[in-house]
């Protein structure tokens, strides 16, 4: 019980870490023993826990006079019908290129619905954990 929770932290952690992400904490949790599906959800879930840490700081932020007005003429781009548009769709296929991180502090700055934000993220997150489970498993597979 002890070595899955280990495992388990170790995946989650990987999957919060910006230079991780799911990508490699997939494999790697699957590589130090842990099943396919414990893999996919705690790394999953360690790297869906970036957006409500980046909603958190990017709100304190916003307590400061110059960084609200600052944010304010970022939000009032010429970008901003797309992202109400097509917001979620462009998260949902962008996640995985550019990081969760990121994508959360662009999406943040846009003004995306945060509703939209956390579901995108959290389908983009799943899915593309399962094609690196299954690839990285397919990998393994071919290996042995």
């Amino acid at each position: 019980m002890i070595e899955y929770i280990l495992l388990a932290s170790t995946a989650w952690f990987m999957g919060f870490f910006p230079l991780f992400e799911v990508y490699l904490a997939v494999p790697a949790a699957m590589l130090m023993g842990l099943d396919v599906f414990s893999s996919i959800l705690w790394a999953s879930f360690g790297n869906f826990c970036a957006v409500p840490v980046v909603i958190f700081f990017y709100m304190q932020l916003e307590r400061i006079r110059k960084v609200k007005l600052w944010f304010e003429r970022m939000e009032n781009s010429r970008y901003k019908p797309l992202v109400e548009k097509y917001g979620a769709y462009i998260v949902l296929l962008l996640t995985p290129v550019i990081g969760v991180w990121a994508m959360a502090v662009i999406a943040n700055g846009l003004r995306m619905a945060r509703s939209k934000l956390f579901l995108s993220t959290a389908i983009s997150i799943l899915i593309y954990a399962i094609i690196t489970a299954v690839l990285t498993n397919l990998g393994i597979s071919f290996a042995a």
